[in-house]
């Protein structure tokens, strides 16, 4: 196994763990799954789903790299840069197709899918490079990132991004 082989294997792996993770807190409704899962359709839930998917699956991947001796830096940085750039990567693309075509489903996957591609493109290079950054910055870096998905969906924003169209809510059902 090399580094590219398993860049692959993680763009499939992520893709197919999002349909897992999107279930989450709706198969274990309780406050620590709703840290983590989405817990309503809201385009930022669905944000924190991607997150959370990426940084499972870049867990994984990390022990994968230390089994296989793989020569990859970064690894902790990797973890936290991939999942965000994900994130960003996937608003840029969606945002503009779900306000010209409104809901699309399988747009939503196609664009989900390339965002992954970039991402795991982008989180290689992170691997290939120099240390970046260190590995307690790195951890603080996803902690925090998990603490603040968790705050907005406590404490959601009154706009669009926050707003689950299904069920006509902000936030958690009541």
């Amino acid at each position: 196994m090399n580094l590219k082989r398993l860049k692959i294997i993680s763009i499939f792996a992520i893709f197919l763990l999002c349909f897992l993770t999107h279930f989450g807190y709706e198969l274990m409704p309780n406050i620590i799954t709703s840290f983590f899962f989405p817990v309503n359709e809201s385009i930022f839930e669905h944000l924190k789903m991607i997150y959370t998917t990426v940084v499972i699956w870049s867990i994984i991947e990390y022990f994968i790299i230390n089994k296989y001796n793989l020569i990859a830096n970064n690894k902790v940085f990797n973890i936290w840069i991939s999942s965000i750039i994900n994130i960003f990567i996937f608003l840029i693309i969606y945002l503009p197709f779900r306000h010209i075509f409104g809901e699309q489903m399988i747009i939503t996957f196609i664009i989900l899918f390339i965002s992954i591609i970039i991402s795991q493109i982008i989180s290689y290079h992170t691997l290939i490079n120099k240390n970046i950054l260190n590995d307690k910055i790195s951890i603080l870096l996803i902690i925090f990132t998990f603490i603040v998905f968790a705050y907005f969906t406590y404490n959601p924003i009154h706009t669009y991004l926050f707003y689950d169209t299904n069920k006509e809510i902000y936030g958690i059902p009541k």
